[in-house]
């Protein structure tokens, strides 16, 4: 064990209100003993590998510029990037840089410092936890076959543990093993400062058969069950100083599935990524170009919250700007808008729905927006740094766990974008916290972000539309 050495362990696409005694007792217990964050936020989208990257940069879309699972970037002029393909990602670094902004493991490195990446994620998620991994040496397991990671660690797991399980939904066998990897091989051999345990349940579950079916709860417990056997192992004292869990995103129920790409001009396709978030890049983004687009958007029955101002530009009438959302980069769209979707008024994850293009059945799980079931995450951190059974009322979001990360191994967080949870710390004291609902209206669409400034950093709440927007 070093000194500030931490495993973070992520529950993909849970709940903060589905993180239960009656179903994950395990966890819930943990997160009562530790310090736990109330008002925990994912990022804008609300997208796996978005979300990974804005973790481990410590920084939102806006700065590191992974601005959506899939858009327009410069390197693919010909077709959408997809961020699931860790091909498609190597192609882009082959061109210049992925992403803009340093990854934990790049700062790890140039301290001395190791890292260690275990995930039953997919290989582009499990690429963006640490980019430049095979560049410095540090391990990576990835239940997938990955063309850029070294080989040690999966034929040391093999050789210890035997084959890889087969995918499941609930995915338990892989579940269990990769949690096996960490106790069993990562510690006892590696000893490293940082490691990550990525869990893709109940994510990969949830998708399938939906946010309360019995196959998610199922998954649910499955992954606690994995989790309490890293508990054990954590308290007796064989890992790391300090235990981190968390969650990227949440999910909401997929009520309908909707086809922007059909109802809009078809000049406009080719130029266009959809999805919950859906992008238009313009190849003359003017205003007026905009201003006409956004006529078109808000009279569709499928369109929800409408963003632009990408690159520093301003904000044109009818959208929020996009900087507000923490998107804005010059790879982000010229517009972007969301998938409609409930308003405040409904909560749980069953009340909570939204339109989606693809890749779920009606009544699966779905995330990606602004809906607050899809923002709000887990998280919750314990080590001889952190207050036992503290709750902190303070927002955060995902950016803010690398400094914090960085913070315990007494390394510099300059160039991050996140602060230091550091009013969960022994002598920590909550800083100054801001509540602000913005607005736009334009022909009766009415639009409204709701928005945290904690220590003059901007987190986002949620997001709904009404008036003419109003879900039906």
């Amino acid at each position: 064990m070093t000194l500030g050495s931490t495993l973070l362990v992520t529950f993909d696409g849970l709940r903060s209100d589905r993180a239960t005694a009656a179903l994950m007792p395990n966890l819930a217990a943990f997160m009562a003993e530790a310090s736990r964050f109330a008002n925990a936020r994912s990022v804008f989208p609300s997208e796996t590998r978005v979300a990974v990257t804005s973790t481990f940069t410590g920084a939102p879309p806006l700065r590191h510029g992974l601005v959506a699972n899939a858009f327009r970037h410069p390197a693919v002029p010909e077709r959408t990037l997809q961020t699931g393909s860790v091909a498609d990602l190597l192609h882009v670094a082959s061109k210049g840089p992925l992403i803009d902004r340093p990854s934990l493991g790049d700062r790890l490195a140039a301290a001395g410092k190791s890292m260690v990446v275990v995930s039953s994620a997919s290989t582009g998620a499990t690429h963006m936890m640490n980019p430049n991994a095979a560049a410095h040496g540090h391990a990576v397991f990835s239940c997938h076959q990955d063309p850029d990671r070294p080989t040690a660690l999966q034929a040391e797991a093999r050789a210890r543990l035997g084959p890889i399980p087969a995918t499941g939904r609930p995915n338990a066998a892989r579940i269990a093993y990769v949690a096996r990897v960490v106790t069993d091989i990562v510690w006892p051999t590696h000893d490293p400062d940082v490691c990550v345990l990525w869990l893709n349940d109940p994510d990969l579950t949830s998708h399938a058969f939906g946010v309360t079916a019995t196959e998610t709860e199922a998954a649910q417990r499955h992954a606690d069950d994995a989790f309490g056997e890293i508990l054990a192992w954590w308290r007796a004292g064989k890992g790391p100083e300090n235990l981190i869990v968390m969650s990227d995103h949440g999910q909401i129920t997929g009520a309908a599935v909707a086809d922007p790409l059909a109802d809009l001009p078809a000049e406009w396709r080719d130029r266009s990524a959809a999805g919950v978030f859906n992008g238009i890049w313009f190849d003359d983004p003017s205003a007026a170009t905009l201003e006409r687009a956004v006529d078109r958007l808000i009279e569709m029955p499928w369109c929800g919250l409408v963003f632009s101002g990408r690159a520093g530009a301003p904000a044109v009438r009818g959208t929020l700007p996009l900087d507000l959302v923490g998107q804005g980069h010059e790879r982000s769209p010229d517009i972007a808008f969301t998938l409609r979707s409930t308003g405040p008024d409904a909560t749980g994850p069953e009340a909570q729905r939204r339109l989606f293009v693809e890749h779920i059945d009606v009544g699966g799980g779905i995330h990606g927006g602004l809906n607050e079931g899809e923002l709000a995450t887990v998280l919750a951190m314990a080590g001889p740094c952190f207050r036992d059974g503290f709750v902190s009322e303070t927002p955060c979001w995902l950016p803010d766990i690398a400094p914090t990360i960085l913070t315990l191994l007494g390394l510099p967080t300059e160039g991050t974008s996140g602060r230091p949870l550091t009013e969960a710390f022994l002598d920590g004291e909550p800083p100054r916290v801001l509540h602000t609902v913005h607005e736009a209206a334009h022909r009766g669409f009415e639009q409204r972000l709701a928005r945290w400034t904690v220590a003059g950093k901007g987190i986002v709440d949620r997001g709904w539309t009404d008036g003419t927007g109003a879900w039906r």
